[in-house]
């Protein structure tokens, strides 16, 4: 299970993509080592679309967003108990650290809110943004669901700052 925006960077906020189209090293090795994938949905694109400002956990850890993530990641953990029930093994879910959704190690916090301005102090807020160690909230709700369902998959990350990937070994 991988996050949206590894298989289609046109998902991220506006200049996030630190590649083209996809994460090549990561798909290729995939490809290369007969992985096959499942796309998770992007909870971002679906509530806030694509003309979004970047946001911090704190702006999208609230009850609707949390349970918007859920309905997403439902008809994917049904899939997932489909495969194992016939046989499948499920290596990894892969997140993208940094992110206040698909989070999996660290995730953006910060105290942004408000109105955009000088007057409103938006740089000040903006320079609060820091990385944390926690999950993003659907990665949170994805790990829940799955312990809920008795499945026990591992949870790896994709560093996107130092372009670090994560060893799946076979």
């Amino acid at each position: 299970m991988i996050s949206h925006c590894l298989l289609n960077v046109n998902a991220k906020v506006e200049g996030l993509a630190v590649e083209r189209a996809c994460a090549k090293k990561l798909i290729q090795y995939l490809i290369e080592n007969d992985y096959g994938m499942i796309q998770l949905p992007c909870a971002e694109m679906d509530m806030c679309g694509i003309n979004r400002w970047g946001q911090v956990k704190s702006q999208l850890d609230h009850p609707n967003y949390r349970r918007r993530c859920r309905e997403l990641m439902q008809p994917v953990v049904c899939q997932i108990e489909d495969y194992i029930s016939n046989g499948y093994q499920i290596e990894a879910v892969i997140g993208v650290d940094g992110s206040p959704t698909c989070g999996v190690n660290r995730t953006c916090i910060g105290e942004w809110r408000g109105e955009i301005g000088e007057q409103y102090h938006t740089m000040e807020k903006a320079a609060s943004g820091r990385m944390s160690p926690e999950a993003g909230v659907m990665m949170e709700v994805l790990r829940e669901m799955l312990r809920d369902s008795n499945i026990s998959i591992p949870f790896y990350a994709i560093d996107e700052e130092s372009l670090d990937y994560f060893p799946i070994n076979k």
